[in-house]
């Protein structure tokens, strides 16, 4: 069962189910399918049994669908029909508790996290502080995760996911609230005006700290008792907080209590949210006390003598490091406990470890050779309590930044109209290959782990880019204008005024007797007529020097040239080089009586 509380005005109340019981002095449980309905200035917090919690807020309507803590398996599913749900949930100590939050058709899902969801005119929210949530539109739609810092917004028109100062904060929420009232706007210009808010909230609550200084005692690293006392001295004026009722500081200490059940054995956390005299609506986390909480060594227990507390699957995200935890029996000082992962095995872990309990880093990415690794293995090896291998799954987000270090790497090779390419530096990884012509997108490709492949060229001259991005964003490009010049069988070669041309004899001095004219001719057959595909022209003429012609200098596939025609016939030839190798020949023929 979970805890229920009502704030109205600052003045604590208990709710049972969604009545208002004004006058109780004791919380209420919720069970399962219970409705809960908040009104204006009024709040409603579920206290669940390890220590986390959620805050349904005003003007809000929950069902909850699914509702047990047995066991330290945690299950809590509920529909947010109106309004938003603020959440705190402890690191869980195993993979089987669940928080889900179904609002219209989209679903998010926690785990270890702080933020909110919500809905708002058919609109779907989820906003996070720190963690990390599972977003998935609609059942018809791919799962999106964002972390914290991230907020979600979703709705028919289209899915924003921004990076706003204030996401997880329920001011947020009132914000985007008033913006999704108008319906006609545009997704960008919702953009815009979302990250305007953000602004304006982060002022507001920079003012407020401007005002508030909080010295917050540290709990142990480890304790031992589920009850506990986090003290702290603030700025007189300033509401302290932590789930509960809020405490005003005179400027002396003053003391809050937190508790969770004695079974409920992991990492602790306790946000402690501040706001200063006459700014209720404007409050922020001022604090954050975390610890760890075990079972009474001196207690006489019968545990066995190798139990893991870390959660399974072991997430590794941010930071990049798989961190196994766990307790051992300390009776046998002689034991050896090691921790392996792939190639690495750790040292005895028992000398270096007190109090039974241990606690074991390892980093893991792709440049450590080791984000490709199912599992980690605990072993413990005792004379006398024997020997216990435990088997922790392995989870390796391959999306992170700090998981994925190593881009992708292309190297390119050009033969003719065939692009070969190598993509290196991608073992274990994903990655989506986009090809450019010109900058206009041709192909889109997915590709797992290193790859060799061709890419044909386009005919003609054109800015060629070749890019891929791996699944944290890490990106490769070349860039590089390139020729593909195929065999052109439909190209010739056409004299002006024919193969053979008879000349009028014009008088000319004795030692002149040649007549000048316009050689003309055009290479055919050519794409668009582009003489971008001519390589080369060469036009010889007997007694003559050959003049040759680049293709780099021709400005059309038309040529003219002058030329002196000797009396007599006269052959003068074309030899056509084309970028695809072909040779092209033809004479041409003049006659002069």
């Amino acid at each position: 069962m979970g805890e229920v509380f009502l704030y109205r005005n600052s003045e604590k109340q208990v709710v049972k189910s969604s009545e208002p019981t004004p006058g109780l002095k004791k919380a209420k449980n919720v069970k399962e399918g219970d409705n809960i309905e908040t009104l204006l200035e009024s709040e409603v917090i579920v206290a669940l049994p390890d220590g986390g919690s959620f805050s349904i807020q005003e003007n809000t309507f929950v069902a909850i669908t699914k509702l047990s803590f047995e066991n330290g398996e945690n299950n809590f599913e509920t529909v947010v029909k109106k309004g938003s749900m603020k959440f705190d949930v402890q690191k869980q100590a195993n993979n089987k508790s669940k928080f889900k939050f179904k609002t219209g058709n989209s679903t998010a899902a926690i785990r270890g996290t702080d933020g909110f969801v919500g809905v708002s005119n058919s609109c779907s929210i989820a906003s996070l502080a720190t963690g990390n949530l599972d977003f998935t539109p609609d059942e018809n739609q791919n799962m999106t995760s964002i972390t914290g810092g991230q907020t979600i917004v979703y709705c028919k028109k289209g899915l924003l996911i921004l990076e706003l100062a204030s996401s997880g904060n329920s001011q947020l929420f009132n914000a985007l609230d008033t913006l999704l009232s108008n319906t006609s706007i545009s997704l960008d210009s919702l953009q815009k005006a979302i990250h305007e808010k953000d602004k304006q909230i982060s002022k507001r609550i920079n003012e407020q700290k401007s005002k508030i200084k909080c010295s917050i005692t540290a709990l142990p690293d480890t304790v031992y008792s589920p009850k506990q006392t986090i003290k702290a001295t603030c700025t007189k004026g300033t509401h302290v907080r932590i789930f509960d009722q809020p405490i005003r500081s005179n400027g002396s200490e003053i003391s809050i209590n937190v508790d969770w059940e004695p079974t409920e054995v992991g990492q602790k956390k306790f946000p402690v949210t501040c706001f200063f005299d006459g700014d209720n609506s404007t409050s922020f986390q001022c604090g954050l006390v975390t610890t760890y909480y075990a079972p009474n060594p001196n207690e006489s227990t019968s545990k066995a003598p190798l139990t893991i507390t870390s959660g399974t699957p072991l997430e590794v995200c941010d930071p990049a490091m798989a961190t196994v935890e766990g307790t051992f029996d300390t009776t046998d000082l002689q034991a050896n406990l090691t921790v392996s992962l792939g190639k690495y095995t750790s040292a005895n872990l028992i000398p270096l470890s007190a109090k039974g309990q241990f606690t074991h880093s390892i980093p893991v990415s792709d440049k450590n050779g080791n984000w490709d690794e199912k599992n980690i293995y605990v072993n413990y090896t005792s004379s006398t309590n024997g020997k216990y291998k435990e088997t922790i799954p392995l989870k390796v987000i391959k999306s992170c930044k700090t998981v994925n270090l190593l881009p992708p790497k292309l190297t390119l090779s050009v033969n003719k109209c065939k692009a070969s390419l190598s993509l290196d530096q991608s073992k274990g990884d994903k990655s989506i290959y986009t090809f450019f012509v010109d900058n206009v997108i041709q192909k889109e490709s997915y590709f797992e782990n290193d790859s060799k492949f061709t890419q044909n060229l386009t005919q003609g001259v054109h800015l060629y880019t070749f890019q891929v991005e791996d699944l944290a964003g890490n990106k490769d490009k070349i860039s590089k204008t390139l020729e593909c010049f195929p065999p052109i069988k439909t190209a010739k070669i056409r004299f002006d005024n024919g193969d053979i041309e008879l000349l009028p004899r014009v008088p000319s001095p004795p030692d002149k007797r040649t007549i000048p004219r316009s050689f003309g001719f055009s290479v055919t057959g050519l794409p668009q007529n582009d003489p971008i595909y001519i390589k080369q022209i060469v036009i010889s003429q007997p007694g003559k020097q050959n003049q040759i012609l680049r293709g780099t200098d021709l400005q059309s596939n038309h040529i003219d040239q002058q030329v002196n025609i000797p009396y007599g016939t006269t052959k003068i030839k074309v030899t056509v080089t084309l970028k695809s190798g072909e040779i092209l020949e033809k004479p041409k023929t003049y006659g002069v009586p």
